[in-house]
């Protein structure tokens, strides 16, 4: 089954969640994504059903939501209306395309790992823009060995991949009691 077919029907099964998830990176620079300057323009890369996006919209961003599953950004179009926010969708399969032209002032990516599109995020971010990114990383394999290894960060990779950017925090992999890496970070004015 092809990897959009393969998501609409994960996104077919679990329907419309119940409350809006907010990603405990974007909870924790809730004060800093705050302080960012007009236009307020953030971009959720492989948004699934867009629980991070509809968050940006509620803090009054103008948010682009992009990832190849229709129902998934259905869902998150249904989200944001329960939400009292609107959000604008792309489908698009980031496999084989590219990210939306920014620049954009916030650009976050959550459980989706594309090694091809970590520097494309952080070039289309508006001088001064945010960066929030969290995915699997080899531990992971610790707690589901038939997870695919191609998907999973090694260690340093985010610092490698964003050493462009300023960063606010990081775990990129070094604890082994950790199955995720992640960074926020900002790009220098």
């Amino acid at each position: 089954m092809s990897g959009p077919s393969r998501w609409d029907d994960k996104y077919r099964t679990a329907g419309l969640a119940p409350a809006l998830r907010v990603e405990p990176l974007l909870k924790r620079y809730k004060n800093t994504i705050a302080q960012l300057s007009q236009p307020r323009t953030a971009l959720d890369v492989a948004a699934g059903a867009c629980h991070a996006a509809v968050y940006l919209a509620t803090q009054g961003f103008d948010v682009t939501a992009v990832d190849c599953s229709a129902v998934g950004l259905a869902l998150g179009q249904k989200l944001a209306e329960r939400e009292g926010v609107s959000i604008s969708t792309i489908e698009a399969d980031l496999g084989i395309g590219d990210l939306p032209a920014g620049p954009w002032s916030l650009v976050c990516c959550f459980l989706y790992l594309n090694r091809d599109l970590l520097g494309p995020m952080a070039a289309i971010l508006a001088p001064g823009g945010l960066l929030f990114y969290s995915t699997f990383n080899v531990h992971h394999l610790n707690k589901a060995p038939a997870f695919n290894p191609l998907y999973l960060l090694q260690p340093g990779e985010l610092a490698e991949h964003f050493s462009m950017l300023d960063v606010l925090t990081l775990s990129d992999g070094d604890d082994p009691k950790e199955n995720a890496s992640w960074i926020a970070a900002r790009r220098p004015a």
